[in-house]
């Protein structure tokens, strides 16, 4: 598979802005995954509807925001994490969301919310060494009130087949990651960027 092919495969769920397969300094050969930068953030959901789970090239791909990067994914997404960051807007009004299941994102809560009114932003914690989510997150109110309402519609939903267990987030609770938590992170909310693994 060579980034114009990809990319022409890409190019039917939009515009594709760059295409960057991942190979193997040593050998040359593919890692097996690359990036795929869609044109706007819309776009790139969609080439994730179309395409995660699909076969190309008879081999099965997978597609996904690079939030949290495993195995020889980490080694390649450390500096694009480092730039691509957009952080966790802060509110005293936030919300502890418990029991998430490991698929749920930044972006997938985020979204989870996104019919709440004052919502303002969304983070789900990881561990520092695995980059396996912790199954928690915290999402940010513009006010008391718009907190209090999320609280009451959105207690007890589900999200991903998991119950959503939310309380008012404790000043301790919502306490911001270390600076190297927070880099092995990656808040996709305006990323158009693309990881896509194939597995045999």
């Amino acid at each position: 598979m060579t980034s114009s092919e990809l990319s022409e495969i890409f190019g039917e769920a939009g515009s594709v802005a760059d295409v960057e397969i991942v190979y193997d300094r040593a050998t040359g050969r593919s890692r097996g995954f690359g990036f795929v930068k869609m044109g706007s953030v819309d776009e790139a959901k969609e080439a994730i509807r179309l395409f995660d789970g699909s076969q190309i090239g008879g081999r099965t791909v997978r597609v996904n925001f690079p939030e949290v990067p495993r195995g020889g994914e980490r080694e390649v997404m450390g500096p694009r994490i480092q730039r691509g960051y957009k952080g966790f807007l802060d509110s005293p009004y936030k919300i502890y969301a418990g029991n998430l299941s490991w698929g749920v994102t930044s972006l997938s809560l985020r979204d989870a919310f996104a019919s709440q009114p004052g919502l303002l932003s969304a983070k789900v914690i990881y561990e520092r060494d695995t980059g396996r989510s912790r199954g928690f997150g915290f999402i940010s109110f513009e006010s008391a009130e718009t907190l209090e309402a999320a609280l009451y519609a959105m207690n007890g939903a589900e999200l991903d087949g998991r119950t959503l267990r939310l309380n008012k987030a404790t000043d301790r609770a919502s306490r911001t990651p270390s600076p190297e938590t927070e880099r092995s992170t990656e808040d996709s909310l305006e990323s158009s960027e693309l990881l896509s693994s194939i597995t045999a």
